[in-house]
């Protein structure tokens, strides 16, 4: 079994009560953190054979503690910026590639479009990595699994607190019917 470092943002403070009852059932290998602002997390580093299990393991414990996660942590959302320094190319480059006017096309659509541009690391990493291994070399395979892992994680678990209590996320459970 290998140990997986993760972070998961809670919907509000936990109290002493749900701290002990986290700590008695598994919870032993988080972290809490509160900040200044108000945002809660708890950090773990969890046992199990893969990352995906030890997310899984690790929610569980969350909520019979009678705790809500919100998110987990993820450097997923990138700009163009970003994207240049994690490739090691200039910002104009990136911007002519994402663009179409330079390269092989293809470049992976923004998740947004009004003011900041922010794409998917998890869908630009193998973009690049496709058409410009070179540029990919300082990110190893394992670090791009986690990586990925961790955006799929943060993005479903996003969807489970906005459709809590909802028959709609019976429905929608359909979209993760991955051949």
């Amino acid at each position: 079994m290998d140990t997986h470092e993760f972070t998961f943002v809670l919907a509000s403070k936990p109290t002493g009560e749900e701290l002990d009852v986290l700590f008695e059932t598994g919870g032993s290998d988080a972290t809490p953190e509160t900040t200044g602002d108000g945002t809660s997390w708890l950090h773990f580093d969890r046992e199990a054979d893969s990352l995906a299990a030890a997310l899984v393991s690790a929610l569980g414990t969350i909520e019979h503690a009678g705790l809500q996660a919100m998110a987990v942590c993820s450097d997923d959302l990138v700009s163009l910026r970003e994207i240049a320094k994690r490739t090691g190319r200039s910002y104009e480059s990136v911007r002519l590639l994402a663009a179409g006017k330079r390269g092989p096309g293809g470049f992976p659509a923004p998740l947004s479009t009004d003011g900041w541009t922010l794409y998917s690391w998890a869908q630009v990493r193998p973009w690049f990595a496709r058409h410009y291994p070179t540029s990919m070399q300082d990110r190893d395979e394992l670090t791009f699994e986690h990586d990925r892992v961790i955006a799929a994680a943060d993005h479903l678990v996003r969807a489970r607190a906005i459709l809590r209590g909802d028959d709609t996320a019976t429905q929608l459970a359909k979209l993760l019917a991955v051949a």
